[in-house]
């Protein structure tokens, strides 16, 4: 059974934890906004605190609110905790080094058990009805960066800041925002217009910051989103609207950015295949994995393990910043979390960290079927959770502070309509 969303603001007492989750959430869409009034670069750690503080809740409870659901979720986290131990064991340099390495990895798994353990349907309508209204803001800030203050490509990153790749961030608040409007309208719970404005927006806004992949992105969405509800031609209708927005919004970025930008398939294949992505002496996106194996990780049991999570990381605190960083940051590996994952994992780690989002993707769809959780939220998760996978190949924003959002929708089918936590 799909519940209305009916696009109230629930206010209401919560608990220190529901609290700490609540801000885990909340914060990224705010980092920019408290930069931009002079507070220092510091505050994106605030969430870190939450997120520390949400796990010693979870330990604290005199049991540990699990239900069966969660179970997969909680033994994959542990698995590929002690994965890593058992690696890093065999590649020690540096406990800070280990830290910094399982803060960057594990904080999203303990958002994720976070918003599964403390929200409630109350909290994911408060959340949705707040990406709701900050699209429209974001849309807004987008176009003022761009018309009036000559932002573009990478810098423009509409409330997510004008920092070189803030439009990293854009890939999946835009995916997020799409996926819930055109379900909300294939579910009949959302009329026609609203749904073609967010999502031509968020294509509009995707041509100007040089999304390019964002338009692969959209027709994933529409795709799946049209293969989990039923027929009808008001749908047939708007996918054909869309086809002529995709065309359109692709013009623009063709007029603006120049004949190398258009979405040929000739473009498409160049991306895929490109061994370098910026310099011609770094990594390509989706050759990354086969160039590092021939290059750095030349023997079985390195492509295997990996060199030990933290061990390829940096950090704006020098104790945190690896030899291995210093010496190939020229290879702008950070930039690609397969890359990255690969380096620090090897194949079975990425494996693992890969397989929790196949997690998410295979029990949403049986929850779909057995219609023990909200079906609106369950394909929400269906199709997050493969544009994840995507991401992991494509750029770094599974590892930026934007990744809570997308752990967020992956937790949707988890949380229970109601919950009253302990602490």
């Amino acid at each position: 059974m799909t519940l209305p969303f009916d696009g109230k603001i629930y206010i209401k007492k919560r608990k220190a934890a529901q609290w700490s989750a609540l801000y885990i959430f909340a914060m990224p869409f705010l980092l920019a906004f408290f930069g931009f009034l002079g507070v220092p670069d510091f505050i994106k750690y605030t969430i870190d605190i939450a997120w520390v503080l949400a796990a010693a809740f979870l330990i604290a409870q005199k049991r540990l609110n699990i239900s069966r659901r969660l179970t997969p979720f909680v033994i994959f986290v542990f698995i590929f905790f002690l994965y890593n131990i058992i690696v890093y064991f065999f590649n020690f340099q540096s406990i800070f080094y280990y830290l910094w390495g399982f803060r960057n990895n594990f904080r999203f798994f303990f958002a994720f058990l976070a918003f599964a353990v403390f929200f409630d349907e109350s909290d994911i309508k408060t959340c949705l009805k707040f990406i709701d209204v900050l699209f429209w803001v974001n849309a807004a800030v987008s176009f003022v960066q761009f018309f009036a203050m000559g932002y573009k490509q990478d810098l423009l990153g509409g409330i997510f800041g004008v920092e070189r790749g803030a439009n990293a961030y854009s890939a999946i608040f835009f995916a997020f925002v799409a996926a819930k409007s055109l379900l909300l309208f294939m579910n009949k719970q959302e009329k026609a217009l609203p749904c073609f404005l967010k999502c031509s927006f968020t294509l509009i806004l995707a041509a100007l910051a040089e999304l390019k992949f964002y338009f692969i992105l959209f027709i994933l969405v529409l795709i799946i989103s049209a293969i989990f509800t039923s027929f009808s031609w008001r749908k047939l209708l708007l996918i054909i609207g869309f086809a002529i927005v995709i065309m359109f919004s692709s013009s623009i970025l063709t007029a603006i950015f120049g004949s190398s930008n258009s979405l040929t398939f000739e473009r498409l294949f160049i991306l895929a295949t490109s061994t370098s992505y910026a310099n011609g002496e770094d990594l390509g996106r989706f050759t990354a994995i086969p160039t590092i194996a021939e290059t750095i990780l030349t023997d079985l049991p390195q492509q295997l393990f990996g060199m030990g999570m933290g061990n390829c990381d940096t950090s704006v605190f020098p104790i945190c910043n690896t030899p291995f960083y210093q010496a190939n940051s020229l290879l702008n590996y950070t930039w690609f979390s397969s890359a990255f994952l690969f380096l620090e994992t090897g194949y079975i780690g990425l494996a693992l960290y890969l397989s929790f989002f196949i997690i998410c993707l295979v029990f949403a769809v049986k929850a779909i079927k057995a219609k023990t959780a909200n079906k609106l939220y369950c394909q929400i998760t269906v199709i997050m959770a493969v544009i994840c996978i995507c991401l992991i190949f494509y750029n770094s924003s599974m590892r930026m502070e934007v990744g809570y959002i997308a752990f967020f929708a992956l937790a949707l089918p988890l949380i229970p309509k109601e919950r009253a936590p302990r602490i």
